[in-house]
């Protein structure tokens, strides 16, 4: 019975200790990608697409859609694609939290744990939860 309570203690104490240094390292490609994408997710989410057009340009092939679009909403559907190589890359990183909206139903990464809702913007900034 004392080997058995010790093995659920123990396993995932240390499963919580060695977790996150499976996290790969981030490269400086991958540091300078998610620092362009909170620029634009912050810009989107004070709905100001010019601000966002210019870091959606350094993404490269995957922030093209952003930096070309015309309003706001092409800007933000095209973002759906920055989000899932960004939740890859934050994957198990430190500093990045998952939101997810549940009105947009779409998901996003950003810095900080306050929301700051890039779909709906200022209309509805705080809309979204943490997902991890």
């Amino acid at each position: 019975m004392k080997t058995k309570l010790k093995s659920t203690i123990l396993v995932p104490t240390i499963f919580l200790i060695v977790a996150p240094l499976w996290a790969a390292t981030l490269s400086p490609d991958d540091k300078a990608f998610l620092d362009s994408y909170e620029k634009v997710r912050a810009a989107l989410a004070a709905d100001n697409l010019t601000q966002a057009k210019e870091p959606a340009a350094s993404l490269g092939e995957t922030g093209t859609d952003v930096a070309k679009s015309l309003s706001l909403d092409d800007a933000r559907a095209s973002f759906v694609q920055l989000s899932k190589k960004a939740e890859k890359l934050a994957s198990g990183q430190s500093g990045f939290y998952v939101i997810h909206c549940p009105m947009a139903k779409k998901d996003w990464i950003q810095t900080s744990d306050k929301i700051s809702n890039l779909y709906l913007g200022k209309e509805m900034a705080g809309c979204g939860e943490i997902k991890k």
